[in-house]
């Protein structure tokens, strides 16, 4: 597989257990704030080790989910809080998202590639159109070159509460992500 020119990744900044990976060739460099396998230097996407200007390509996976958050009063145990990192609120994930572009633009020489995976979401009964937003964070350090939607392979649904009244949907369903590739101004 080639993607813009890329055969394989400089680096993976939010690495995890590599399920990207799965019929792709292993990016050179592994980092996540919390590794899950021995090759991946535990580092954060907004601080990691790496030279200015180092890098032609990077991958970032990052959570998307809100209300979702290990050690938040009530979500620790839920399913999701286990199985992926999350933000509490969408300013959380606005924030990670926004630092780690300028973190991707130190690290990335001109013309890198950085490859951003994200979902829009509901947070708070309000729509976030996150790959919008990320159009309008990348800059001055980005332009779009090219553009993905992937649709989920599993739809996760909000099961009505025991006891509770048959709830009503206020929104669409959010059941794909996209592949944004920048490239490094």
């Amino acid at each position: 597989m080639e993607l813009n020119g890329i055969d394989s990744f400089d680096a993976d900044i939010t690495y995890a257990n590599g399920g990207f990976y799965k019929n792709l060739p292993q990016p050179k460099m592994k980092f996540d704030i919390d590794p899950q396998t021995e090759d991946t230097v535990q580092a954060s996407s907004v601080d990691l080790p790496v030279e200015d200007g180092s890098l032609s390509s990077v991958v970032f996976d990052p959570p998307f989910l809100t209300y979702v958050k290990s050690g938040r009063n009530g979500n620790g145990n839920m399913v999701m809080a286990k199985r992926f990192g999350g933000y509490w609120a969408y300013n959380e994930l606005e924030e990670h998202y926004k630092d780690t572009l300028k973190e991707c633009a130190r690290v990335l020489n001109k013309k890198g590639i950085m490859v951003f995976k994200c979902q829009d979401i509901i947070h708070n009964h309000r729509m976030h159109s996150t790959h919008i937003n990320v159009s309008n964070w990348m800059q001055p350090w980005f332009r779009l070159k090219d553009l993905f939607i992937l649709g989920a392979k599993h739809r996760m649904s909000i099961p009505d509460k025991q006891g509770e009244k048959k709830r009503k949907q206020k929104h669409a369903r959010v059941y794909h992500s996209y592949f944004m590739v920048l490239e490094r101004l």
